[in-house]
């Protein structure tokens, strides 16, 4: 079982130290993502169809939408990873350089060499993630700006124009959109596929094709990605039982939610409310309002 480490949410996404020694299966996120190895053994870690070698030379960039993947040998021992998910509003409030990120194109090749700088900046938010005490929300979001800041410049032109479509991050056929914008209206509702098919006037095929044309993503991958969301959320508040919300996102019993949660973020469920903080101290609830105004 993975073992995370620290994991810190704030309006910036998520910042996650973590042990990794599971495998996950292919998923994806609206929020693009960097992964730093911190320690341990170099792995292979797949982005679509491909692996791509996460080493301490090397700064691993996943794109919002981008299906990935984690084949974890038997045999290796666990690796520390440094992940951060990075809120696309967040960033376009940082730097209107970033108000494309939730582009699946953004990043413009999946690997960056790591430069001094980015060695100095990933030192100093592992040092800031081991602090006993929880660092406050803006020394957190600084570090993590500079380092997006660092590997943006090293992958993505400034002045590189990509399409975005109605929420921001791709275009879509109408009878797509239109889908997506039911699916988004209540993410932790069960969805009847078929039911989707027929409302957009399409056959399942033809649906499922386009779908993933305008996505890049399969619709069941798609459901999966918007359920994740809502488990993160979830788990994190801490004020409900795994069983409670097991029932909320669908699932027919706790151990089939932790199974889900566990297979797209390595880490269980209990295991990552054990860990979890917020670094918001402004909210009601620590971190909560923020959080909730990435997600949507």
């Amino acid at each position: 079982m993975s073992d995370p480490l620290r994991i810190l949410h704030g309006p910036f996404g998520r910042a996650a130290l973590l042990r990794l020694d599971r495998s996950m299966v292919l998923h994806a996120h609206r929020e693009c993502h960097v992964v730093l190895k911190i320690g341990g053994p170099d792995i292979l870690f797949g982005i679509g169809e491909r692996e791509h070698p996460v080493t301490v030379r090397n700064a691993l960039l996943i794109n919002a939408w981008e299906p990935h993947f984690y084949h974890h040998r038997s045999s290796a021992a666990p690796t520390i990873l440094l992940a951060l998910y990075l809120n696309s509003q967040w960033l376009k409030e940082v730097d209107r350089r970033f108000s494309r990120s939730a582009h699946p194109k953004f990043f413009t090749r999946p690997l960056v060499s790591m430069t001094p700088r980015l060695e100095r900046l990933q030192d100093d938010v592992v040092e800031l993630m081991l602090q006993q005490v929880a660092p406050s929300s803006d020394i957190v979001e600084q570090w993590i700006a500079w380092i997006f800041e660092e590997v943006t410049a090293l992958t993505t032109p400034p002045d590189r124009a990509l399409p975005l479509g109605v929420h921001g991050e791709l275009g879509y056929d109408a009878r797509i959109r239109h889908a997506i914008g039911r699916l988004l209206s209540d993410s932790v509702a069960p969805v009847d596929l078929p039911a989707l098919c027929a409302s957009s006037g399409l056959s399942r095929a033809h649906f499922f094709r386009l779908f993933r044309s305008s996505t890049g993503l399969t619709p069941l991958a798609f459901i999966n990605m918007l359920r994740l969301e809502a488990a993160v959320l979830s788990v994190s508040r801490r004020d409900a039982p795994l069983q409670d919300i097991a029932a909320q996102l669908g699932f027919d019993s706790a151990a089939n939610f932790a199974r889900f949660f566990t297979g797209q973020q390595g880490v269980a469920p209990s295991k990552y409310r054990k860990v979890v903080e917020f670094v918001d101290p402004g909210a009601k609830q620590p971190g909560i309002a923020a959080l909730e105004q990435a997600f949507t």
